[in-house]
């Protein structure tokens, strides 16, 4: 690649987000993996030289092993197989910019063989011109040192607020030409142990973090596993009052964890103890949320039509185009749950329509 920092996304907004991702990221991966979870392709032997092996066997030994891409839950090998023979740059995100969460970052760190040799097999399965592991630029409270290549794959700084992977989250762009074909970095992990150990992915790697969480870290824990059990496991200092499955600022509240199971695509589990957020302010009219939005919306004007039912208004506020990246709540300094709002109300219209239909 032709730069060693890139940025993603070009657009004006967002904001900058203290990261909080040491001592986890320094520390060992924890496995949470029962016996019985590990398993194997029945009709396929483990490949022992990459140069034995070509693009459509490397592909269908993704179908077969299940592998699914944790940054958009698209299987792997579709990917791949969409991207034959075009000769795209294969880039590997490991961003992890939201808050908390390494859980891409952490994976590719320390598992690093597993990671490079996972990306060398997709470069052999899409004939691939170049490649680069993206890592968010933003990350400053590390012990642990970020290496500058990885199997002799450079490893790029990524630079801009968030939400900066999120607004760049499709897996294929084309531009001039040229194609950008994005990988999880976790899903290579998986693809390297597919091809040299033929085995099934039955497991995610997620982090396991926040204020009520004795021991935190960066976990690969078998599909299935409700987050109640990652909980337990981990050990909780005190109640929590809002566990978050998912990104810290994207995830989604739940209040059952035992109804909540890991899936390939489950990047944190997060438990917090929070009093200042039951709090009920009023909009103060301090548009940090105008500021904020990386799309040019007006969430506080959202929120109040909103509020007040005006629904020919909200039609010209261009409320559908709201990405979902909760920027406007996280810098309320009234606490209010903007993006939350809009997102119910964005719901209720779809069904609606569907109704309608």
């Amino acid at each position: 690649m032709s730069k060693k920092r890139t940025r993603l996304w070009q657009g004006s907004g967002g904001i900058m987000l203290e990261q909080h991702k040491d001592p986890i990221l320094s520390q060992e991966l924890v496995r949470f993996i029962p016996e019985d979870r590990v398993r194997v392709i029945p009709e396929l032997r483990p490949w022992e030289d990459i140069s034995e092996i070509g693009p459509e066997e490397i592909i269908q030994v993704a179908r077969l092993a299940r592998i699914v891409d944790e940054r958009d839950g698209v299987p792997l090998f579709r990917k791949l197989r969409r991207c034959m023979g075009r000769r795209p740059s294969v880039l590997v995100d490991a961003l992890d910019e939201e808050p908390y969460i390494s859980s891409q970052l952490g994976p590719m760190i320390h598992l690093q063989k597993e990671c490079a040799g996972g990306l060398m097999l997709a470069c052999k399965a899409v004939e691939a011109a170049d490649t680069a592991i993206l890592v968010y630029q933003g990350i400053t409270d590390l012990d642990v040192k970020i290496p500058r290549a990885v199997g002799g794959f450079p490893v790029q700084r990524v630079w801009g607020k968030y939400p900066s992977e999120l607004l760049s989250a499709q897996s294929l762009v084309e531009e001039n030409g040229h194609i950008s074909l994005y990988i999880g970095a976790c899903a290579l992990i998986h693809l390297y142990r597919a091809v040299y150990e033929a085995r099934i992915q039955t497991t995610a790697f997620l982090t396991v973090a926040g204020n009520c969480i004795s021991r935190p870290c960066n976990m690969e824990a078998a599909l299935d596993i409700t987050a109640s059990e990652i909980l337990d496991f981990c050990g909780l200092e005190e109640p929590p009052t809002r566990v978050v499955v998912g990104g810290s600022i994207t995830g989604e509240s739940v209040a059952d964890t035992d109804l909540v199971a890991v899936k390939a695509t489950t990047r944190a589990i997060l438990a917090f103890q929070e009093d200042e957020r039951d709090r009920k302010y009023q909009c103060i009219g301090c548009d940090r949320c105008v500021e904020a939005c990386p799309v040019g919306l007006s969430p506080m004007l959202i929120y109040r039509c909103i509020a007040m039912s005006l629904h020919d208004r909200l039609a010209k506020l261009d409320y559908q185009m709201c990405v979902g990246c909760m920027c406007c709540s996280y810098v309320c300094p009234a606490k209010l749950d903007i993006a939350g709002r809009i997102a119910w109300y964005r719901r209720k219209q779809k069904e609606k329509e569907v109704k309608r239909r």
